[in-house]
């Protein structure tokens, strides 16, 4: 990556810790090391790893401003480019101008007045080691559902192939500006997905009598709810940036990912 870009005449921006992680001490011409890349604004950033990875990486831009673009060295890579193997033609292909931009959708979370960005889900569970709780949730004001069930899964697109997906629920086209809302091992005969559109708001309650429940955004924890009390959950109106190469085909990698390796694992 590094020799594609010089190349080029092209400046690369590297953190600290990748410096550090690829041994890269001093990282030689072209290269400007950067404690932090919070505050910078280079036109593409390559993210190096899996998912995970590349979702990591548009936090680093406020504002979702810069493009990612990633090389899958995670185990699926559903929102990579490129393989390993396609990294040279990839990033020149990136670097010519040669490309496609998805906008991704995002949910904003309102925890008590505190806001958080969801790339894959916002998640409300039980307690680690307790017993199923009881959520409710309304989608646009409209009361849907109360059961008692092991937590609640509001998923974007991009999300709707990871938690979302180990639930049962749908899968959504990375096109499509939309959430969805997905019960966790619901103790229910008639609990069923919901997909909503944009300007819609889920309201999630906690209706337990006395079980905490546990909110996460992307994995992470970020608060806990509390029997009585509530979170909302929208489409934000910022979008996350992903460059592709051209003639990506959200089917097309659908199967490849997910049904392909599937099949092939069982014969």
């Amino acid at each position: 990556m590094i020799d594609i870009c010089r190349q080029r005449s092209i400046k690369i921006f590297l953190p600290d810790s990748e410096i550090e992680k690829y041994s890269l001490d001093p990282p030689g011409e072209g290269v400007t090391a950067l404690a932090s890349l919070k505050g910078s604004q280079p036109d593409i950033c390559l993210a190096l790893g899996g998912d995970g990875t590349i979702l990591r990486a548009f936090n680093h831009f406020p504002g979702m401003q810069v493009p990612v673009f990633g090389v899958n060295f995670g185990r699926v890579g559903f929102l990579s480019a490129v393989e390993p193997s396609g990294i040279d033609s990839g990033i020149n292909s990136v670097l010519a101008g040669e490309y496609e931009t998805f906008e991704l959708s995002l949910v904003e979370l309102d925890l008590r007045g505190e806001k958080f960005l969801a790339f894959n889900d916002v998640v409300v569970h039980k307690p680690d080691g307790g017993s199923i709780i009881r959520l409710g949730y309304s989608i646009a004001g409209v009361d849907l559902a109360s059961m008692s069930c092991d937590g609640l899964v509001v998923a974007t697109a991009a999300g709707s192939t990871a938690y979302n997906l180990a639930t049962g629920g749908p899968l959504i086209s990375l096109r499509l500006d939309a959430m969805v809302v997905t019960a966790i091992a619901p103790h229910s005969l008639c609990s069923r997905p919901l997909v909503t559109a944009p300007g819609d708001q889920v309201t999630i309650r906690n209706e337990s009598i006395s079980a905490v429940a546990s909110v996460y955004v992307d994995g992470r924890s970020c608060g806990d709810l509390a029997p009585g009390s509530s979170i909302d959950a929208a489409i934000s109106p910022l979008k996350a940036r992903l460059l592709q190469l051209p003639g990506a085909n959200f089917y097309q990698k659908l199967r490849d990912k997910f049904i392909r390796p599937a099949r092939g694992s069982e014969g």
